[in-house]
């Protein structure tokens, strides 16, 4: 015969487990909304960081043309001063200077690139481990309100203990429980 504790259980068992999945879907949807709210902010940070990226290379090439126009000057500079200024000489080392260049931005711009694409793929993984854990939280309330009503026909199957439902859960990036 319970007394105390066990009889305000008993006598009030309904009120509980109302509360408790009152309790369980306002912490879902909490959840949720957190889950959604970090996915736009992993969404944001990896934009923020493309455009990073794109600047950075920006500025790397108009540093490479500065550097390559200087060369140029300097090289002609050097060749006026010897006397040298219409040969080919000067003129192959020019060409050479430029095409360096044009190797070194074409390189660049194709590294530039592929950071932009890991960035956008890193944010979109994020995002999917976001929605991924969002949909977990969403069937695990799924399968406790199950558990809270008895289950199929009332019995109260209990998932977690049917073979392979751990093992199946756990290979779904699950915990097993």
């Amino acid at each position: 015969m319970p007394t105390g504790i066990g009889t305000f259980i008993a006598a009030n068992a309904a009120t509980i487990a109302a509360v408790s999945a009152g309790v369980a879907a306002v912490g879902t949807v909490a959840s949720y909304n957190a889950q959604k709210r970090a996915a736009g902010a992993a969404r944001s940070a990896a934009q923020t960081q493309i455009q990073q990226q794109r600047q950075q290379a920006q500025r790397q090439r108009r540093s490479a043309i500065r550097a390559t126009l200087a060369q140029r000057a300097q090289m002609q500079a050097q060749a006026q001063a010897m006397g040298v200024s219409d040969s080919s000489a000067l003129a192959g080392g020019q060409s050479g200077i430029s095409s360096q260049l044009g190797s070194n931005l074409g390189f660049g711009s194709m590294m530039s690139g592929l950071s932009q694409q890991y960035t956008s793929l890193t944010g979109q993984a994020a995002q999917a481990g976001a929605q991924a854990q969002m949909f977990g939280t969403i069937a695990n309330l799924g399968f406790q309100a199950f558990g809270a009503t008895g289950g199929f026909g009332g019995g109260g199957v209990d998932l977690s203990k049917q073979p392979g439902f751990t093992r199946n859960l756990t290979s779904m990036g699950g915990s097993g429980r």
